[in-house]
């Protein structure tokens, strides 16, 4: 599997060239409604790598609090209406680049907080390139101490999900209906909760599901020789009973050992 650090190696000079045109196009628009731009997704992260459906550069536009925005006026007509979001193109030197675009309230440190999971890891992620006054950079050092608060309290109360998930009163009330199809679910939703739990343990939200299992591989902090326990624990035969028991034991040994670890 090409892992993230691959990925960002290999596209750099790529990913390189579709920051500078990000840069441009945030430079050539009109900005008297705008507070601050983001370049945010897999460019800001460095792994963008289209393939034969295309890609897009994503961004997010912030109005200037009490100012209307006309998105068809200042960055042209949507070519994308069935994507919830603002989709432009523009030529860059010969080729034609297609932008995503996020327009949005300006976000404060209040309003971060009300935002789901996947949106705050797409705001932490993301770089500036355009602070009228700073505004926004400083409301960002009040959302990163929110986010360090936060996130202890999502690390503590998913290990209690995990927990009731796999607690002896849950397991036993299946396992006396022979349901091991069900205890199997169970387990499988618990490991998802302890993927969650990596990436609290190493200082971050979680991106969205179809993203999150493949991002925590080049997470700093990781059970020992995480891919292959990954393998071993979404290897099951959902029928069986005894298999359910090998993965249990894997899960709580291996897994949620070294999340509970200086927790």
């Amino acid at each position: 599997m090409k892992d993230k650090e691959a990925m960002t190696e290999m596209q750099r000079d790529f990913v390189a060239k579709m920051k500078e045109y990000a840069v441009e196009f945030a430079e050539h628009i009109d900005k008297s409604d705008i507070q601050a731009v983001l370049l945010s997704g897999s460019v800001a992260r460095g792994d963008f790598y289209p393939g034969e459906y295309g890609g897009m550069i994503d961004l997010v536009i912030m109005k200037k609090s009490g100012h209307c925005f006309d998105a068809e006026k200042i960055l042209g007509k949507d070519e994308e209406p069935d994507i919830p979001y603002h989709c432009v193109r523009r030529n860059f030197y010969g080729s034609e680049i297609c932008f995503e675009i996020d327009v949005r309230d300006f976000v404060s440190a209040e309003q971060f907080e009300q935002l789901d999971e996947s949106r705050k890891f797409s705001i932490i992620e993301s770089e500036i390139i355009y602070d009228a006054g700073n505004l926004y950079r400083n409301e960002f050092q009040k959302i990163l101490l929110l986010k360090d608060k936060e996130l202890h309290i999502l690390f503590d109360s998913t290990l209690q999900g995990i927990d009731w998930m796999l607690s002896p009163y849950t397991t036993d009330k299946w396992f006396r209906r022979q349901a091991f199809v069900q205890m199997h679910w169970n387990l499988n939703s618990a490991v998802r909760m302890g993927v969650k739990c990596l990436y609290y343990k190493n200082g971050s939200y979680v991106p969205p599901e179809n993203r999150m299992l493949y991002y925590t591989y080049t997470l700093e902090k990781l059970p020992e020789q995480y891919s292959r326990l990954i393998a071993a624990l979404f290897r099951q035969n959902i029928e069986s009973y005894a298999d359910y028991k090998r993965r249990e034991k894997l899960f709580c040994k291996q897994f949620l050992g070294f999340l509970r670890t200086n927790q």
